[in-house]
């Protein structure tokens, strides 16, 4: 079971049980768990997501009940896209997706990851709102960008580097 750490202010949004801390299983192999924060970009809710050990991280913009309410599906549909938009063939994907079978909820944990997306969150805002809004963005484009920023959490090196070094099992 992989596990999506979200913020209390995502929790209030969602219909979903909490794991405790006591329950949590530990990742060592694989992409592993992710977090998961409800933002406001533009007056619109949106959810970012990001991986903790690789700070890899995508934004699910514009943010409805109906989204919230199947969020399992949500964070699985837009991390497909995003690693196809990476370029990673469907062998890996596939077995990225098959890590995610099963995923259960948790408070965060992390304040190190928790710091990174305040920073991610942040970079988001910027680039949306000087682009002139989410009409006139692409969604994948700004991920890419997003990602090949290089992020102190992981001693300046970029999150997308990092996800490959893991999917291709590099130390």
């Amino acid at each position: 079971m992989r596990i999506i750490h979200c913020t209390k202010k995502l929790f209030q949004e969602l219909d979903v049980n909490i794991l405790e801390p006591d329950n949590i299983p530990s990742t060592p192999e694989g992409l592993g768990n992710w977090y998961a924060n409800l933002i406001r970009i533009d007056r619109r809710k949106c959810i970012l997501f990001t991986n903790e050990k690789t700070l890899y991280s995508f934004l699910i913009p514009k943010v409805l009940k109906s989204n919230l309410k199947n969020i399992e599906e949500e964070f699985l549909i837009n991390l497909n896209l995003n690693l196809q938009a990476e370029g990673f063939s469907l062998e890996v994907i596939s077995r990225v997706m098959q890590e995610y079978g099963e995923i259960g909820f948790a408070k965060t944990a992390n304040k190190r990851v928790l710091g990174s997306m305040n920073e991610l969150a942040y970079l988001y805002a910027v680039h949306i709102i000087e682009d002139g809004g989410f009409d006139n963005i692409r969604m994948l484009q700004l991920n890419q960008r997003i990602n090949r920023t290089p992020m102190s959490a992981l001693k300046y090196q970029f999150p997308i580097e990092v996800l490959k070094k893991v999917l291709q099992g590099v130390p």
